[in-house]
């Protein structure tokens, strides 16, 4: 995780990825060749800047995106930020349903439990 916000503004303008707005939340989610990465910008002042999430080789290291949901659940537990962190947790989720197609797709091999 970095909370880097000239390195994640790179990032994501080079992705095509920066927000036009900056007055509401936002989860951005795109991928670096194999790698999974999930910007969270908070606008609440407070708390307003980014936050850059990246799982390397993320077909074959899921376990790293169960962690990463699984640390999201427990913000949603302890109720910080709801709607950001439900989005992001929905995110990984969806992500780590299609890693085996992401995998195929990669020519990785199947990861064994």
């Amino acid at each position: 995780m970095t909370n880097e916000e000239e390195e994640i503004i790179d990032a994501l303008v080079d992705h095509h990825e920066m927000p036009k707005k900056f007055d509401v939340d936002k989860v951005i989610s795109y991928f670096e060749g194999e790698n999974f990465c999930l910007v969270l910008y908070f606008a609440n002042l407070q708390d307003r800047g980014f936050q850059k999430f990246v799982v390397n080789d993320f077909s074959v290291n899921v376990e790293e995106m169960y962690m990463l949901s699984a640390s999201f659940g427990k913000l949603l537990e302890q109720e910080v930020n709801i709607h950001v962190i439900s989005q992001a947790k929905n995110r990984v989720d969806h992500v780590i349903h299609m890693a085996g197609t992401f995998r195929a797709l990669f020519r990785k091999k199947e990861v064994v439990d």
